[in-house]
């Protein structure tokens, strides 16, 4: 069973949505919400949209909903995310941009089987260390916060496909970066690097190939990397310069 409330103008969901066990997914974004705690008995959900509402937090017991493979809380006011949210052990996508998020939970970690995770426009300063042990993540998002620096665990990354830190405050990247040996996009735009990681630069065959999308240099460093980058030109194939 699915039940679709988009668009409802509801602050609070409907009392009954709390006994509808075989609910499989629940549609409640664009809505007014503050909460949505009367959806902790359901066990059987798969799906749950609550994108643009006003939602502070969400609720402990969400941690509850063994069965949930994708959570999409977008465009909300969410301050942080519960610890629980660890326990969803068949989650595959956690979708949460653009909210007001400062930090998230060690627990993060525990989530083995996701896949994508989108954490963009948000007040993040750092990623936890334990983000290193989600091996089956494919694309990680998160661009526009306030990261000074990615955890060295990152390199653990071996199925990441995608990642995506632009428009942050980082002044280098991981030297690990380098044993991500799928990894195809790297958009590292607007941010305050100043070169690449060795291990990037030698990775010829496997992290080389498309890996510098974009790569933000301050102008006055420019003159000082130009022609070492013009080397790098035949290990890294995509580099553009944004002065």
């Amino acid at each position: 069973m699915i039940i679709n409330l988009t668009n409802k103008e509801l602050r609070h969901l409907p009392n009954i949505i709390g006994d509808l066990n075989n609910l499989r997914g629940l549609y409640c974004n664009y809505n007014q919400l503050v909460n949505i705690d009367s959806i902790e008995h359901l066990i059987n959900l798969e799906m749950l949209n609550c994108d643009v509402n006003s939602l502070t937090n969400l609720p402990y017991s969400i941690g509850s909903l063994s069965n949930l493979q994708n959570l999409r809380c977008n465009n909300n006011q969410l301050t942080s995310l519960p610890e629980s949210i660890g326990n969803l052990s068949g989650l595959r996508e956690l979708t949460c941009s653009f909210n007001k998020l400062t930090s998230l939970p060690e627990s993060i970690g525990n989530l083995s089987r996701l896949q994508t995770l989108y954490v963009s426009f948000n007040k993040l300063t750092s990623l936890p260390e334990s983000i290193g042990n989600l091996s089956g993540l494919q694309e990680l998002f998160c661009n526009k916060n306030q990261l000074t620096s990615l955890p060295e665990s990152i390199g653990n990354l071996s199925g990441l496909r995608e990642l995506r830190c632009s428009v942050n405050d980082l002044t280098s990247l991981p030297e690990s970066i380098g044993n991500l040996s799928r990894l195809r996009k790297l958009y590292c735009y607007d941010n305050q690097l100043a070169n690449m990681p060795e291990s990037v630069k030698n990775s010829r065959k496997n992290v080389a190939n498309e890996i510098i999308k974009y790569l933000k240099i301050k102008k006055e460093i420019k003159k000082t990397l130009n022609e070492q980058l013009i080397i790098d030109l035949d290990t890294v194939s995509i580099i553009m310069l944004y002065y």
